[in-house]
């Protein structure tokens, strides 16, 4: 079966964007790069590699465009404890998005809480994960 090991993340300030990433979620840095299409970091939970990247020209840049209705569009990480996960995650920055469809989620048995972080990224915290990942 195949898994999901790497996101990429395009920003400006690579630099803000891993901290809030590393303050915010608890990742970890695990390298740098600096090659001649991007610079940035490599973060990682132990299983996916997240990569923030300023890219250096308009090439490497290239992908959908916006409003975002195609591509990556926002990622989730199951939490322990929400209000812990919650007062982390903002204290870094991001902001609490309320998204219309949480009564529907109570119904399936996990509620999504939906934030924005550096570049707009959307990011859900879940204490139940998702279908598949356990």
């Amino acid at each position: 079966m195949a898994r999901i090991r790497h996101i990429a993340i395009g920003t400006k300030d690579p630099e803000a964007t891993a901290r809030f990433y590393i303050e915010g979620l608890g990742l970890k840095e695990v390298g740098k790069l600096n090659s001649a299409t991007a610079e940035g970091y490599y973060l990682s939970d132990g299983h996916v590699n997240v990569a923030i990247l300023k890219f250096k020209s308009e090439d490497p840049a290239i992908t959908e465009g916006a409003p975002r209705y195609t591509g990556v569009h926002h990622f989730g990480v199951e939490v322990e404890d929400m209000a812990k996960a919650r007062a982390r995650i903002e204290k870094a920055g991001a902001v609490h998005r309320p998204y219309p469809g949480t009564e529907e989620m109570k119904k399936r048995g996990n509620i999504e809480v939906k934030f924005t972080g550096p570049d707009g990224v959307t990011i859900d915290l879940s204490e139940h994960g998702w279908l598949g990942t356990k």
